[in-house]
């Protein structure tokens, strides 16, 4: 194909303000992913799309495997409730407990 690009797994942005952190979780736009590198605002970076992750998420609350998650902005956690305005980000791989502050997410696009 002549019009191919690239897989897709990863995109190139430009870190907001007060920067990146290597492992963080983040929204751009209405993709969110994992930051690839830790650098300071406005320097270009990579992050990726898709995978499993090990993220923060809301300390006390259960997650089944297969709960569709969502990014609390306010928190900066990932969360199995959706209070209608949050970004979709993938579903949980695996069980977490409540309490626990990590949870493993599968990132997914969602449909447009």
């Amino acid at each position: 194909m002549q019009n191919y690009v690239q897989r897709g797994k990863s995109l190139t942005a430009i870190a907001p303000a007060g920067g990146v952190v290597s492992g963080q979780g983040l929204p751009i736009g209405k993709l969110f992913g994992v930051a690839n590198v830790t650098v300071p605002a406005g320097v270009p970076f990579a992050f990726e799309l898709t995978g499993v992750f090990t993220l923060p998420k809301t300390y006390a609350q259960a997650w089944a495997q297969g709960d569709a998650l969502y990014w609390d902005a306010a928190n900066s956690v990932v969360t199995n409730v959706n209070s209608g305005s949050l970004l979709f980000v993938g579903y949980a791989a695996d069980v977490a407990a409540n309490p626990s502050s990590v949870g493993l997410v599968l990132l997914a696009r969602a449909a447009s």
